[in-house]
Formats: C-alpha cells, sequence, structure tokens
C-alpha cells in the first residue's frame, strides 16, 4: 500500500514537474500598438527599449509584434482596443480616455503642475493608485504597466501669440479632453476636440486658431511649418501610461510578469530623462524655423490660474475622492 502511495506521490510530482517545465517554456506573441509615430523619439526609445529588453530577458518566450503610427487604432480607440484584446500591450496618451475614466482628466487640468519634475514626483508618491490604476483593471480589462510623462503642454498659435487672458477669447482651439476643452471656454475660446494627427492641415486650412500641446507634437507633425507662435505656459503636462490586457497579463507566468514591470520601471526612467533633455532642443528647433518663443510673466500665470480655477474644482467634484488627487498633487510642488 506504501508502495502504490508513494509510486502515486512520484508520478504526480513527476506530471507537476512537467507541467510547470511546459509553463517555462510556452511562447507569447504580443500585439504592440500606437497611434505616435517614431518620430516622437523620447516616447518611441523608450518603448523601443521596453520590447528589446523584455524579449531578451524573457529569452525569446516573448515577442512582439509592432504597429505604431495608427496602423491599427487612433489615440482615442486605444483604450477599447486593449480593453476588448484587439492588441495585447498600448502606449496610452492619458488625456485621451479621459471622457471614459474622468479621473485620468487630472492630466489636462489647467496649470495644476508645475512642470515635468512635478508630475513624477506626484506619480512617484502614487497618484496613479488614488483610484485610476484600479479602474483601468476592473472596469476596462487594462493593467497599468508603467507611467511616465510627456513634455508640458504649451500654447501653440497661427497667426498672434498667446501672451495674457484676453487672447485665448474668439479663437477656435483644438483640444483633447473635457478638462481642457472646459479651460480653453472659461477662458473665452472655442474648443473642438481633435486628435494630434489632424492639427497640421487644420492650422494649414484655418480650421483652427491655436492647440494646446506638448512641444513633442509640434516637432513629430511638423507643426512648425503651420504655427508662428508657442507661448510657454505648463497648460498641463500629460502622461504616457504603458498598459497590456488583462486576460494577457494573467496569462503570462510571473516570472514574465516581473520581467514586463521591471522593464516598464526602465521605461518611465528612461522617458523622463529624454524629456528633460529633449524640451531645450525643441524650442532651439522652433526658433530655427522661424517660430517665435514667448514666456508668459508669473503674473500672468497667476491670472490664468485663477480664471480656470473652476474647471478644477468641477472635476474633483466630479471624482469620487477628487480632493485625494488635489492634495497629493499640492504636496509634491516644489518648496
Amino acid at each position: 500500500m506504501k508502495s502504490l502511495f508513494t509510486t502515486a506521490a512520484a508520478a504526480l510530482a513527476a506530471l507537476i514537474g512537467l507541467s510547470q517545465a511546459a509553463a517555462a517554456e510556452e511562447k507569447f506573441e504580443l500585439t504592440f500598438s500606437t497611434y505616435l509615430p517614431p518620430s516622437y523619439e523620447y516616447i518611441w526609445k523608450p518603448v523601443e527599449n521596453f520590447i528589446k529588453t523584455v524579449e531578451e530577458k524573457s529569452d525569446g518566450r516573448i515577442k512582439f509584434k509592432v504597429f505604431h503610427s495608427g496602423q491599427l487604432f487612433g489615440g482615442y480607440d486605444e483604450l477599447q482596443a486593449v480593453s476588448r484584446g484587439n492588441i495585447d500591450v498600448t502606449n496610452l496618451t492619458g488625456t485621451y480616455p479621459s471622457g471614459t475614466i474622468p479621473a485620468l482628466g487630472i492630466f489636462t487640468l489647467p496649470f495644476l503642475f508645475e512642470d515635468v519634475n512635478h508630475l513624477e514626483r506626484a506619480l512617484k508618491a502614487g497618484l496613479m493608485d488614488l483610484g485610476i490604476s484600479q479602474e483601468l483593471r476592473d472596469k476596462h480589462n487594462a493593467v497599468v504597466l508603467g507611467t511616465t510623462g510627456l513634455d508640458p503642454y504649451e500654447l501653440y498659435s497661427r497667426r498672434s501669440p498667446i501672451l495674457k487672458p484676453e487672447d485665448f477669447k474668439g479663437k477656435i482651439w483644438a483640444t483633447t479632453g473635457a478638462a481642457d476643452a472646459r479651460a480653453i471656454q472659461l477662458l473665452g475660446g472655442s474648443p473642438t476636440t481633435m486628435s494630434s494627427a489632424d492639427l497640421y492641415l487644420s492650422f494649414d486650412r484655418g480650421v483652427i486658431d491655436a492647440t494646446p500641446r506638448p512641444l513633442i507634437t509640434g516637432i513629430g507633425r511638423s507643426l512648425f511649418e503651420v504655427v508662428k507662435h508657442v507661448s510657454l505656459a505648463a497648460f498641463t503636462v500629460d502622461t504616457s501610461i504603458l498598459t497590456i490586457n488583462r486576460k494577457t497579463w494573467e496569462r503570462l507566468p510571473k516570472d514574465l510578469q516581473d520581467i514586463m514591470t521591471e522593464a516598464a520601471a526602465q521605461r518611465d526612467t528612461e522617458q523622463f530623462e529624454r524629456v528633460r533633455a529633449f524640451i531645450d532642443e525643441a524650442l532651439t528647433k522652433y526658433r530655427e524655423h522661424g517660430v517665435e518663443i514667448h514666456r508668459l510673466d508669473p503674473e500672468v500665470l497667476k491670472e490664468l490660474r485663477e480664471a480656470t480655477r473652476p474647471a478644477i474644482d468641477e472635476w474633483m467634484k466630479s471624482i469620487p475622492n477628487g480632493e485625494k488627487y488635489l492634495e497629493l498633487v499640492n504636496k509634491t510642488k516644489a518648496e
């Protein structure tokens, strides 16, 4: 009897060992999709390095099929695509899904973050853990691997510069989300939601007069050819949210999950470093193309913050724990 039990236990152990070995050898082909083109270098290069790191450290057990420049989905469609499992991994720009996940609107609240360093401190202090990551996971089948920053949204204008609150009035503004659109309304402008892919032709044809966008958008979309002015105001500071379909994530063995998590953290750090280096380079390039760069006075920024404060208050009241988000943001401001 004992012999039979011992034999059965040994057989079971062998089966478990074979099962674990098979799991360790299982290979996964994941689809990575982004609407952004490779010309958005400080975003694209860290993503490339993330993919390379995961493939190498997994010894080829994970392979990526990569699609960029909206070959599969546009910026507004990426959350739904990763949620449905049409793609496995994407790099959400925070503002685009903010209509679906209102808490993401914090990254388009006007003049809230001082700069990209302030955003980095807030993210490290747990800003995404106040509800955004959980909502993405529980309601949209999307697991956040990492979050990093874009360079601040500045104010592009086609003809005349934006130098004071009155300059917002009477202009048609291309916006990305509900929160920045509300801020533009409060300042007397007319917002219209628009993807970055449509900005060039819209400026060129006079469909829009201005837009708040990061400097990288102007470089990547060649906006320096169709605008004459950029006003530096840190209107908003948006994010790149590296996200994986929940079912895909749960299919991965723990060791592969650990590899992806570590590679995502490296991606976050690398992008923040590249952003800081990029800002001065971008301003130089704009000037070389004849774009005038204006830096708003502190007193003007104070007026703009006061004028757009209702947008922040409205957002805070619409989020179950909105005050906690704002408390963390205020706590992580530079002293």
